[in-house]
């Protein structure tokens, strides 16, 4: 490893950890009137986008020395901060709501892009694909959640996110050894198969309050994992 990418990885590490608490501190207030919506919207933001932030400047300043295909990374890191964003109204505003979902589904394409480009394409992946979310649709019109007209994106969504997942975590089990970026890209896509999961618990199901930071704690951690796989 090269000695200055690690302190590079520390330095936005330590700043994640840093941002981190406020941020969920601040999510914990948002009920509190405008003021405290705007200002956990930013920080959200902000933690998110030092995670984008460190796969871009990875990439700009190594980006001699690893593959060029891992520009799919931070610029799918850039469409979750946008989503973050607009995700922020989930309760509030369907619309942004919809929004939010567009952008996330970006950030599963792109990393799916560059999945799909250094990994390639075998027939796994779409078999664990079509049985999740056929066990989703199945759990979803047994228990009646309210989907309301973000059904259909939320199910495209949910496919995405899944062979995403699958094409992360499945060269695990490959031939070619296990390394620092597929161990970090498989704990990211998980990280963020389970947040996924809780805030759908959550928010269509009347899912407990008490997994609120959960899901957001996991999806953050799912970000940096990401994100510092793309420097090793």
């Amino acid at each position: 490893m090269i000695p200055s990418i690690i302190i590079f990885a520390a330095l936005f590490t330590a700043a994640f950890f840093v941002a981190l608490p406020f941020y969920l501190r601040a999510e914990s207030n948002v009920g509190k009137g405008p003021h405290e919506f705007k200002k956990a919207a930013l920080l959200k933001i902000t933690v998110s986008g030092i995670c984008a932030l460190c796969a871009l400047l990875g990439f700009i300043i190594w980006g001699a020395e690893i593959e060029c295909v891992r520009i799919f990374i931070p610029i799918a890191l850039i469409c979750s901060v946008v989503g973050d964003y607009f995700l922020q109204y989930i309760a509030l505003d369907e619309k942004k709501f919809k929004v939010g979902i567009l952008f996330f589904a970006l950030t599963q394409v792109f990393l799916i892009v560059f999945l799909c480009l250094h990994h390639g394409v075998s027939w796994p992946e779409f078999a664990i694909t079509a049985v999740f979310v056929g066990s989703i649709i199945a759990l979803v019109t047994k228990q009646k959640w309210e989907l309301g007209e973000a059904k259909i994106p939320l199910y495209v969504y949910v496919a995405l996110l899944v062979f995403m997942a699958s094409k992360a975590v499945l060269p695990l089990f490959g031939l070619t050894g296990i390394s620092i970026p597929l161990i970090l890209m498989a704990a990211g896509a998980l990280l963020f198969v389970l947040s996924d999961t809780l805030l759908g618990f959550k928010y269509f199901s009347g899912g407990k309050e008490s997994t609120s930071k959960l899901y957001l704690i996991t999806y953050f951690f799912a970000i940096l994992c990401i994100a510092l796989s793309s420097l090793f």
